[in-house]
């Protein structure tokens, strides 16, 4: 197994998640589709490649895998899905568009790749004009091509990316998004299974460019939770097979994972990566190397992003936001009523729930509300001089 930091893994690079990943195959194999929620650094984008490879076992089956993060215009959604589909059925979708007649022969040029490169930029600008007139008729046409052409599964990592891109350009995007949107959800309701997965939140961000959630509709939500210490140690042991590491002893793996504030593959990776570098071989050099480079790397590479999602809360929903985080850190588990006891007329559920969209905290099954990772807790806990509290309770 290879220690591969931050890319998207699959294969006999990765491990565990098999309750996951029956539940999403089994989804799919059954017509229905998913959408995948975490944190960072959590796996989203691996799970859908392994996902993705299961399915490609079976011969009969057509796989298109979409990376979204660099689209930015609705004509390039379409592009890029006929750049990933098998060279047998490129022709068929191009014939589909040509033969409707309802799209202008510059459209089907620029989606099937046959108009000359030197007029993509100029197409483009013309396209950015007219795609409402368009889009309408590519949700029918593609809706029957998928109708005609079975056992295709479709696969879009970072789609809240591609939004976020569209918004980026300080225009009125809301009526492209929604037609994305719909389109997406007319293809699955025609029976096209699909995974969407991203870093962003997906309900949250359609909340905040309001956009009804009802698009959604037809996508079951799956959720990937950072390891536990089993798999943790097991991932672990699975690197320590990739190359000879005479030096490293149990004692050193324990050492790591107590260290360790969270248990996300990605933190796991990133610092067996320096703990092999450094040849750390005993427990007080893990501690050292992890405390000088390992934790200084991941808060970095981390929580900046929640300082920028902070300024999502403005005025008194700010103050409510930072009191509601207050409560939760000090406490680090509370449920419900403890949670309004504490904070009295500051208590306010929908700033709550934003705080659990934007992915600050969560309802554990226990029906307790807590921080998603104990890195956020302690930033949290840093930043607003609450230790003192915390030792005192």
């Amino acid at each position: 197994m290879k220690n591969v930091v931050g890319s998207p893994v699959y294969g006999d690079n990765f491990i565990n998640r098999e309750k996951e990943l029956k539940t999403a195959i089994r989804l799919m194999h059954n017509g229905n589709s998913f959408l995948l929620l975490g944190i960072r650094r959590t796996g989203k984008s691996s799970f859908l490649k392994q996902v993705a490879r299961n399915l490609k076992e079976n011969e009969r089956n057509v796989v298109i895998e979409m990376d979204c993060s660099t689209l930015r215009e609705p004509i390039d959604f379409y592009k890029t899905l006929h750049q990933n589909l098998p060279d047998s059925l490129k022709k068929r979708f191009q014939k589909t568009l040509s033969d409707s007649k309802q799209l202008p022969e510059k459209v089907v040029g620029y989606i099937s790749g046959i108009a000359q490169a030197v007029s993509f930029g100029k197409i483009k600008l013309e396209l950015r004009d007219q795609w409402l007139n368009y889009g309408q008729a590519l949700e029918s046409l593609v809706s029957m091509f998928f109708e005609q052409n079975r056992n295709i599964y479709l696969f879009l990592d970072e789609l809240p990316f591609f939004f976020e891109n569209m918004t980026e350009k300080g225009e009125n995007q809301i009526p492209e998004i929604t037609m994305i949107l719909s389109s997406l959800k007319a293809w699955r309701n025609k029976g096209l299974p699909m995974g969407i997965a991203g870093s962003l939140n997906l309900h949250q961000q359609l909340d905040t460019l309001e956009i009804s959630r009802k698009l959604l509709s037809g996508l079951n939500t799956m959720k990937l939770l950072p390891f536990d210490k089993k798999a943790s140690e097991e991932l672990i042991n699975r690197l320590l097979k990739g190359k000879i590491y005479d030096w490293w002893t149990p004692e050193i793996t324990k050492k790591l994972l107590d260290l360790m504030p969270d248990h996300v593959p990605y933190f796991i990776q990133y610092a067996f990566n320096s703990i092999v570098i450094a040849e750390c071989d005993s427990p007080a050099s893990v501690e050292t190397v992890y405390h000088n480079e390992v934790m200084p790397g991941l808060f970095t590479d981390f929580v900046y992003q929640f300082e920028e999602r902070m300024q999502n809360f403005e005025g008194t929903a700010l103050k409510k936001a930072m009191a509601t985080l207050d409560v939760v850190a000090i406490h680090q588990t509370t449920s419900l009523q403890p949670l309004q006891k504490a904070l009295g007329k500051k208590f306010d559920y929908a700033t709550l729930i934003r705080l659990i969209d934007f992915e600050f905290l969560y309802l554990t099954g226990q029906q307790e509300y807590q921080f998603t990772l104990n890195i956020l807790r302690n930033w949290w806990l840093n930043k607003r001089n609450l230790e003192e509290k915390v030792i005192s309770k």
